[in-house]
């Protein structure tokens, strides 16, 4: 549909083509955890009660992540995923004021603050180790109603560590705004746990999907002040959370210790891989997220090239970053031959160039 965000996910098109030529695909454009989901999260949603409605307000699920995360339930919502809670907020706090966005990043940030009403301004992402002043004057100057972070981001794996992203909520607090933190990856940034506090003027994402690996569900988590939670759950239909993902919700409060050892998993064959790719001569950018950022010099037809050879990787094009191709983090078993393909097809294209 025109106008819509462009997202990673393989599509059924090439899936269709891939089992026609007998080639099995290792989708690595989505950036999940590729270890899971854990078999406790699918057993939970396939059991849930789907025969009559949830609860309106997921109130079971709000309560239990709240004690896991030291806070009130009043302070924490559940939605169908982040995506839907980053539209909310900008209807909540909109208000036809300014959005200020550091790009290249999540594109449903701009596009919530558009439907919001708002005006968007976009500031290059001050990336891992540049936490200079220029955040903080900028904000000052144009007092944004809101302002939004991704940590670690997407597509760069930039980490910001959480006294500057505190530091920023301030800024935005003496406006009268509210920095949101989108910390969707967080769980892959081992071990170094930047996890931001939620406070005045500081709101917090926090994504299922990308650490258990169950996009089809819909789950995350807003948390902050009271006053605000409850500014955005005004704008929040009913029954937004589903009973398969309510369900799996809850199971996931068990699960920590595989989500760290995930992490950990992850974080060495993420290693691993940079440094293959490194003496392979690609020009990968440090990351601390769950997936490398590349220049290929031509993202979308390096992408063709690997879905050829099993691959699917993320073309960087609608961030703004052509050249680029966004790699998730695979299992540990596929990690050289990714590498191999990858080498593959920079030679191809060299040839036909």
């Amino acid at each position: 549909m025109s106008g819509r965000v462009v997202h990673g996910g393989v599509r059924a098109e090439e899936l269709s083509a891939a089992a026609a030529a007998g080639l099995s695909l290792v989708d690595l454009s989505a950036s999940l955890n590729p270890y899971g989901p854990h078999p406790g999260i699918v057993a939970a949603a396939r059991a849930a009660e789907v025969a009559r409605y949830p609860e309106p307000d997921a109130r079971s699920l709000r309560a239990a992540w709240a004690e896991r995360w030291g806070a009130a339930p009043e302070q924490v919502l559940a939605g169908n995923g982040t995506s839907e809670l980053i539209y909310l907020v900008c209807r909540a706090f909109g208000n036809g004021g300014r959005c200020l966005v550091f790009a290249p990043t999540f594109g449903e940030y701009a596009a919530a603050a558009r439907a919001a009403g708002m005006e968007v301004l976009e500031t290059p992402h001050p990336g891992a180790g540049k936490h200079g002043a220029e955040p903080w004057r900028l904000i000052e100057e144009l007092q944004p109603s809101l302002v939004f972070l991704c940590n670690p981001n997407n597509p760069t794996g930039d980490l910001w560590p959480r006294e500057a992203a505190q530091a920023l909520a301030a800024a935005a607090a003496r406006g009268g705004g509210r920095l949101v933190v989108d910390e969707a990856y967080m769980p892959f940034a081992w071990p170094e746990d930047e996890r931001a506090a939620p406070g005045p003027g500081l709101l917090v994402l926090r994504s299922l999907t990308k650490v258990h690996a169950v996009p089809g569900l819909r789950l995350g988590f807003l948390l902050g002040p009271e006053g605000d939670i409850a500014a955005v759950e005004a704008q929040q239909p009913p029954w937004a959370v589903s009973a398969p993902a309510l369900a799996a919700g809850l199971a996931a409060t068990e699960l920590e210790d595989f989500c760290r050892e995930s992490a950990r998993r992850v974080a060495a064959t993420r290693a691993a891989l940079f440094d293959a790719l490194d003496r392979a001569g690609f020009a990968a950018r440090p990351s601390l997220a769950n997936f490398l950022l590349v220049d290929v010099g031509d993202g979308a037809r390096f992408r063709a090239g690997l879905l050829r050879r099993g691959f699917v990787v993320r073309d960087c094009a609608s961030f703004g970053l052509p050249s680029c191709v966004r790699v998730a983090v695979p299992h540990d078993r596929d990690a050289a031959r990714l590498v191999e393909a990858m080498v593959e097809v920079r030679e191809w294209l060299a040839a036909e160039s």
